[in-house]
């Protein structure tokens, strides 16, 4: 893919330390992006997201991503 290479080619160009940098922005936009679609998910009661085990789906989400255990009942 044209667009993989040229990715490919930036990377290759960066220190490790900015490779880091550039791999936690993406992780906590895209951590971002997921509880930003759960809370709209929630708020407009699209099952099965207008439940949670502790809360709200993205609460449960956000607490996980801190390594809150899953309960073992619900």
């Amino acid at each position: 893919m044209p667009d993989q290479q040229r990715m490919n080619v930036l990377l290759a160009g960066m220190t490790e330390a900015d490779r880091e940098v550039l791999a936690q922005m993406l992780h906590q936009a895209f951590c971002g992006g997921v509880h930003e679609t759960l809370v709209v998910l929630h708020e407009e009661g699209v099952p099965p997201f207008d439940d949670g085990y502790e809360g709200t789906p993205f609460h449960d989400f956000a607490g996980r991503l801190q390594g809150w255990p899953w309960p073992h009942e619900r």
